[in-house]
């Protein structure tokens, strides 16, 4: 067992999920971090967070597999005995119209986001309980309240997530667990759909940076800098926000 914090982060082995684990690390939180697949980049975010001086594990994590979160979730009861935070990152995405979205695809996107925000918060909830207080965070966007017709899966899972965010910070309140949505803009990282779609220059995303009321693109460090803020907050009184971390792209 471990006496600090800990915070498991699903799909954390690259992009937004790892820079959430490594700043959760470096304030001294205990760090699970999750992959689905590639096991040597979720080793070397654990790594760095060890080499920074906190206690992290990389456990394996497929969020549409009950039996895959089961098993997750029993090793950081065997491991740390309670969690504080949970954050729901892991997504995937493939930027397509409804003529284009095979069915399969649409299975993919939709069940990542809202099979797995319900699995891992179900069978996390045990342990979330443990501490008196803790932090349920799920990744969302925009999309949720103005969808995409050039990405119809990720906007309607989105939706669910933003719904499921709601339907949490009524339920599980009165355990003395917040939940709160983090909502993103276009984050640069090399998350596979950016390559599918050939959108990986620097002229790409200076353009979508041009077209941000502030100028700019989201980073994974943005991200986990407002992950962070919620999760120390000193009022403990935030529940059931949605926090868009975008410039205010969410507004145009």
């Amino acid at each position: 067992m471990n006496d600090s914090k800990v915070a498991l982060i699903t799909g954390s082995s690259q992009g937004i999920g790892a820079g959430i684990a490594a700043l959760l690390g470096s304030h001294g939180y205990a760090v699970v971090v999750t992959y689905k697949s590639n096991k040597d980049l979720a080793d070397g975010v654990a790594e760095k967070i060890r080499a920074a001086g906190s206690n992290a594990t990389a456990v394996q994590l497929d969020v549409t597999s009950e039996d895959s979160v089961k098993a997750c979730m029993e090793q950081v009861e065997r491991e740390f005995g309670r969690l504080d935070v949970l954050v729901n990152n892991a997504g995937v995405d493939n930027l397509s119209t409804i003529e284009d979205c095979t069915f399969d695809r649409w299975q993919t996107v939709t069940r990542t986001k809202i099979d797995g925000n319900f699995l891992c918060t179900k069978y996390a909830l045990p342990l979330l309980k443990k501490p008196g207080k803790a932090d349920l965070i799920v990744i969302m966007s925009s999309l949720g309240d103005k969808p995409d017709i050039e990405d119809i899966a990720y906007s309607v899972g989105t939706a669910g997530t933003m719904c499921f965010v709601k339907a949490m910070a009524l339920a599980l309140a009165k355990y003395g667990i917040r939940t709160n949505g983090v909502g993103p803009g276009e984050t640069r990282t090399n998350n596979g759909y950016w390559q599918e779609k050939n959108l990986t220059s620097d002229e790409t995303w200076e353009e979508f940076a041009k077209a941000n009321p502030l100028g700019r693109v989201t980073t994974p460090e943005d991200v986990a800098q407002t992950v962070l803020s919620i999760v120390e907050n000193p009022t403990q009184y935030w529940n059931g926000n949605f926090i868009y971390v975008n410039g205010g792209n969410h507004l145009q």
